[in-house]
């Protein structure tokens, strides 16, 4: 038996915060039926092919202050987005008034950039470097 998707469920410490920071941040609209984020503190959003789940809970996540995972190596997780262009996802970011980290060409060929959500969990972002200097260069 093969498994057909992956949908990571965050816990969060407040649900409409995180709704609007992914709403905000990164354009993931809210998929599931409002009484459940209403009533349940639960939500799906989506952004293209990309589904999370946020779980609002008793006992939050204790978020990590100004998190890069470029600098350190000890995160339980790490959220890996493949967009179709990092450069613009960057650009977009920055522009709405979020402080990710530098987009960097990393040593294992990707061209990167990361971003913290309200509760510390670690988003990155990410595009093969070579495809992106192909592509700019036709």
């Amino acid at each position: 038996m093969a498994l057909k998707n992956l949908i990571p469920m965050l816990n969060v410490s407040d649900i409409e915060a995180s709704i609007d920071f992914y709403r905000e941040a990164l354009d993931f609209t809210v998929v599931s039926d409002p009484t459940a984020v209403r009533e349940w503190h639960w939500a799906t959003i989506r952004s293209g092919w990309t589904e999370m789940m946020l779980s609002q809970t008793e006992s939050p996540p204790q978020p990590i202050a100004n998190a890069d995972p470029h600098a350190s190596t000890t995160w339980p997780a790490i959220f890996y987005f493949y967009p179709d262009d990092v450069a613009r996802l960057y650009a977009q970011v920055v522009a709405r008034g979020f402080k990710p980290s530098a987009l960097v060409d990393t040593l294992y060929g990707m061209r990167e950039f990361s971003l913290s959500d309200p509760d510390g969990h670690m988003l990155s972002f990410g595009q093969d470097a070579d495809q992106v200097d192909r592509e700019q260069t036709a």
